[in-house]
């Protein structure tokens, strides 16, 4: 009896720790980020987004907004560790602007405040033509949140552009 208990003992010790060996995942509208391209653009496309003709870019709302959504995989093509979202504005700074404090405050209701952020013109010159500070790298518009399974990390592009990335922490660990 006691053989058998030990025996149970045991094999309840390895269930628990192979569970808590399981790495988790970073998810983008309610699919992980994890597995094939493939499997990851199989799940989007059957939450509605349009794929363009192969590629793995995609089409559709986030956050309500319409954006483009880039899959990315390691190298070796085994596993996604990004999601790039890319938000449909026009280039002019209040459209920008007002998309990236849009996306912000959504992001803080899901996540928290960000654990890291700059938000800043170099000099008053620089904000006098906000599209062109961005060109020549004059301001930095850029938030870090924290999430189950990875970092999403919000920023404006030089090309005044806002975008989001969805980085999976374990599948992006394989990069290195």
């Amino acid at each position: 009896m006691k053989k058998a208990i030990l025996i149970l003992a045991l094999f309840f010790c390895w269930a628990m720790a192979a569970s808590a060996q399981e790495k988790e995942h970073l998810e983008f509208e309610g699919v992980q980020i994890n597995g094939t391209v493939e499997h990851v653009l199989e799940g989007l496309r059957s939450k509605g987004y349009k794929q363009e003709k192969g590629i793995s870019r995609l089409h559709g709302k986030v956050m309500g907004k319409k954006a483009t959504v880039t899959v990315a995989s390691t190298p070796d093509g085994s596993s996604v560790y990004l999601i790039l979202v890319e938000f449909d504005t026009k280039k002019n700074w209040e459209n920008v602007r007002t998309c990236y404090e849009s996306m912000k405050m959504q992001l803080r209701a899901r996540h928290g405040d960000p654990v890291l952020y700059k938000e800043e013109f170099d000099s008053p010159l620089a904000e006098a033509d906000p599209v062109k500070a961005l060109q020549y790298n004059n301001c930095r518009f850029i938030c870090h949140f924290q999430a189950p399974g990875g970092e999403i990390i919000l920023s404006i592009s030089k090309d005044a552009i806002v975008q989001c990335y969805y980085v999976d922490t374990s599948n992006a660990v394989s990069l290195y």
